[in-house]
């Protein structure tokens, strides 16, 4: 019976013995699964960030080919795009479409720009000026023509009073310069007395006149800035009567011309608001420019002057060529500036057609 107990215990130790390397041989599986596991997922990892910086290196160099790539060696193509817009600065216009360009020259503030294309691998659009082609950005264009405010200051309305102020281009009144024998007064007269403006003021009998230049107005693509031009008259005087003669050099500026002409008139009631305004028709006859003055003068209640039976009569203009020779003897050349300008006949016509409206 005690050898049987012995055996018993034995055999129970042995299983015990067997049991237990089992569960040790069991849990090294188990720790080296864990292992092989974690040292998969730890290769996967390696795998996928090289992956990822292998990617990240091809993108760099493709940045840095693109990069050092000549703008100049890109082959631009364009999409046809037809439209009329206006520059919001002094915008560059350049020979290529990319901001590295040669600058070919600058648009003006407002000036109206026509579009012929855009650029499909810049921002920038391909437009026509001056018969030629150039490109500009796209931020420096706008749908939308922007409207430069008066420049109306704090100066109350003039208590002092004339009679009569003209307001024009070298018709009126041009410096002393090379090209002509005149001193501050309508260009191509032979003396101040044979002008329409004191043509004008002698027959009207006026006391009191002024007359000023704004030619510059007539070129420019913000006229707006140009209007404190006038401060030294119409916030000075108030005037009975004041002539506009203005339009002969509008031709080729013709940008926003019927909202500049009408922010002048605009201007002057703001200091002048009890003046009779005349607008003198041209001398030259440039039809749209003449609808506009014509159009601009309606809507504003102005009196238009008509020079419609003058406009073009070689008569009543110098000519190329012709020789002017003044009192103290000096030969002067008609040349191409004074050439087209109204002589003493065509002064006297203009005279005429206004004194019969004033």
């Amino acid at each position: 019976m005690k050898k049987k107990i012995v055996i018993g215990l034995w055999i129970s130790l042995f299983v015990l013995v067997i049991a237990f390397c089992s569960m040790i041989i069991y849990q090294h599986k188990l720790e080296k699964d864990k292992q092989e596991e974690a040292l998969a997922q730890i290769e996967k990892e390696e795998a996928e960030q090289q992956k990822i910086e292998e990617q990240e290196a091809a993108l760099a160099e493709a940045k840095e080919t693109t990069t050092t790539l000549e703008p100049d060696k890109v082959k631009y193509t364009f999409t046809d795009f037809d439209a009329t817009y206006y520059s919001q600065s002094k915008a560059n216009v350049r020979e290529e479409p990319y901001d590295t360009a040669e600058i070919l020259g600058t648009l003006s503030l407002d000036q109206r720009v026509t579009i012929v294309a855009k650029c499909d691998q810049t921002d920038y659009y391909k437009i026509k000026t001056n018969g030629d082609y150039g490109y500009v950005a796209f931020h420096d264009l706008s749908e939308e023509y922007i409207p430069i405010p008066l420049p109306l200051s704090n100066k109350s309305v003039p208590s002092a009073t004339k009679d009569i102020l003209f307001i024009g281009n070298s018709i009126t009144l041009y410096p002393a310069t090379k090209d002509w024998w005149g001193s501050g007064w309508g260009c191509g007269a032979t003396a101040p007395e044979n002008d329409y403006v004191h043509l004008t003021v002698a027959a009207k009998g006026y006391h009191s006149f002024d007359y000023m230049s704004l030619r510059s107005w007539e070129f420019s693509n913000t006229r707006n800035y140009e209007l404190d031009d006038l401060d030294p008259y119409i916030t000075k005087y108030q005037y009975g009567t004041i002539v506009i003669e203005l339009g002969e050099n509008v031709k080729n500026h013709e940008t926003h011309f019927k909202e500049d002409l009408t922010d002048m008139i605009k201007y002057i009631k703001t200091y002048n608001p009890n003046a009779r305004i005349v607008m003198l028709d041209n001398f030259w006859p440039y039809k749209s420019i003449i609808s506009t003055k014509k159009a601009v003068a309606s809507e504003n209640g102005i009196t238009y002057v008509s020079l419609s039976d003058i406009q073009g009569v070689q008569d009543y203009m110098l000519k190329a060529g012709d020789q002017y020779t003044t009192p103290d003897g000096t030969v002067y050349t008609i040349g191409s500036f004074l050439a087209g300008h109204p002589n003493d006949a065509g002064f006297s016509a203009i005279a005429q057609r206004l004194i019969s409206a004033l």
